[in-house]
């Protein structure tokens, strides 16, 4: 029994091993980019330049995000479900950076990393395609807001620790992955927050946590009212070169 219980375990390993290459071998081609794969987290810039170094295709985009609609809401406008972020007019690097995030296990959540999976989305063309099509939305007013109570210093707090990177209007940068956070929904901004004190955003930089650690619950409550109230408008042009 001792003897045989190494050649079981080795037959065992190769058989999971033969699977495991039926299965990887299965997944098509990508659409004039590397195809995407189960790979480990390494492999996660590979695939962010692969989409960037893609022609999207918005109208294509349009059809991919009929099935984020059942959450974001059909143009992605203040969604009902309170989890769900607007997502009309983030720029396209930070919607391409975010799914492939999703994808990689870098960034967490059942529902994202599933839509963001090969089963749902396979092709570095398909994240292309639902990125360029969610910055060409118009974004709106969200109705998300927080009571006002802590507002004034939450303001103070944004110019004091966030202006730098975010721009003085919350804009943020396509160029430099920076999302737009003006008229962010507050309960989702909040909830954000508290997640990067928490542990719980690991493809944010280490300086928010470092930052956001120091502030009170009241603090936090504030800068996330401040910034669901700015508006949030459509950049004229490419925003923060």
């Amino acid at each position: 029994m001792t003897r045989a219980l190494p050649r079981a375990v080795a037959a065992i390993a190769a058989g999971a091993i033969a699977v495991a290459a039926i299965i990887v071998g299965a997944v098509p081609a990508s659409r004039g980019a590397p195809r995407a794969l189960e790979m480990p987290q390494a492999g996660a810039p590979v695939e962010l330049r692969a989409v960037l170094g893609a022609v999207p295709d918005r109208r294509r985009g349009a059809r991919l995000f009929a099935m984020c609609a059942r959450c974001h809401e059909a143009r992605g406008q203040d969604p009902a479900d309170e989890w769900a972020p607007i997502l009309a007019g983030q720029h396209p690097r930070v919607i391409a950076k975010q799914l492939v995030d999703y994808r990689y296990g870098i960034r967490w959540d059942a529902r994202m990393e599933r839509i963001a999976g090969l089963h749902v989305m396979p092709f570095a063309q398909d994240i292309a395609d639902v990125a360029a099509y969610i910055g060409h939305l118009a974004p709106e007013r969200t109705l998300s807001l927080g009571d006002g109570e802590w507002v004034a210093e939450g303001g103070e707090l944004y110019t004091t620790l966030c202006l730098t990177c975010h721009g003085p209007d919350g804009a943020g940068s396509d160029a430099r992955f920076i999302p737009r956070l003006a008229g962010q929904r507050y309960d989702y901004l909040l909830r954000q927050l508290h997640d990067v004190v928490d542990g719980r955003r690991p493809n944010m930089a280490a300086i928010h946590e470092r930052t956001l650690s120091t502030l009170g619950v009241a603090e936090l409550d504030g800068l996330a009212d401040y910034l669901a109230r700015l508006p949030s408008e459509p950049c004229r042009a490419p925003c923060g070169r």
